[in-house]
């Protein structure tokens, strides 16, 4: 296995060139698509949360009643 190393400037020229031909409208859009937000589709978007419904029952020390 070679290693190649690269100076700091090296790969922040590299890194340019690859973060500005990537980050392209298309892209962009394509992550918006992909995420179910366009054409928005709430339905689309609540089926990728991972989230699970349930009621909290408070602890029996917080159920006091103030009596006048």
């Amino acid at each position: 296995m070679n290693i190649i190393y690269i100076s700091k400037l090296e790969f922040l020229y590299i890194f340019r060139e690859a973060f500005f031909t990537s980050i392209i409208e298309k892209n962009i859009q394509g992550g918006f698509t992909g995420a179910g937000l366009i054409p928005y589709d709430l339905e689309g978007v609540i089926s990728k949360l991972d989230m699970r419904i349930r009621t909290l029952i408070p602890p029996a020390s917080s159920l006091t009643i103030a009596l006048p």
